[in-house]
């Protein structure tokens, strides 16, 4: 996420009746675990809207340096409120868990489509040229073996001409296998780079 601060929302069901109103419920934060300082995040609130069962828990999350490589929790749980008791306990507790880290996806069909290797860099590229965050069968049959491989003409493109533009600085892969050399893409559009 390139922002400086990212609303969280957490899905919460309750336990009983709807009722006629927005309902507001609390939760607390749990010590021992949490990592993250108060600083870090801020808790919005809770609601569970009028005539429904499900409500959401907004927090707000705070980027900095060291999410680059690092992964902070907030331990949080069901509190009393005017509207709600917290619950079984067993069920009143949730770990929320941020981080900048990039997670690489299955790369089992984004290698045929995008490029042979994965490395965050290239991934960010993906992201990037097509909006999606992954590339497994499910897209795969959304878009159809023509329109994946308009995807990976697309997303090679973008090296091609990011390289063509910058000759001393071509893109290459940032870790992985092939650290330190330049990103291949499967498809580009050849009657323009080659």
């Amino acid at each position: 996420n390139p922002d400086d601060e990212y609303i969280m929302e957490i899905d919460v069901r309750i336990v009983g009746d709807t009722a006629n109103y927005d309902r507001n419920f609390n939760v607390g934060i749990i010590d021992t675990l949490t990592t993250a300082q108060p600083d870090q995040y801020e808790i919005i609130g809770g609601v569970v809207k009028a005539g429904e069962f499900e409500g959401k828990l907004s927090v707000k999350l705070f980027k900095s340096e060291m999410l680059k490589d690092t992964t902070l929790n907030i331990g949080l749980k069901i509190v009393d409120s005017e509207d709600f008791l917290s619950g079984n306990i067993e069920k009143n507790q949730f770990v929320l868990g941020f981080t900048n880290k990039v997670i690489l996806p299955s790369w089992r069909f984004i290698r045929y489509f995008f490029c042979a290797n994965s490395s965050t860099e290239c991934y960010r590229i993906f992201v990037l040229t097509t909006g999606l965050t992954k590339f497994d069968f499910a897209e795969f049959r959304v878009y159809g073996t023509a329109g994946s491989i308009a995807l990976g003409t697309k997303f090679g493109d973008y090296i091609k001409e990011w390289n063509k533009n910058n000759p001393d600085n071509p893109l290459k892969h940032d870790d992985g296998d092939k650290a330190g050399e330049e990103i291949i893409p499967r498809y580009y559009t050849h009657s323009k780079y080659d």
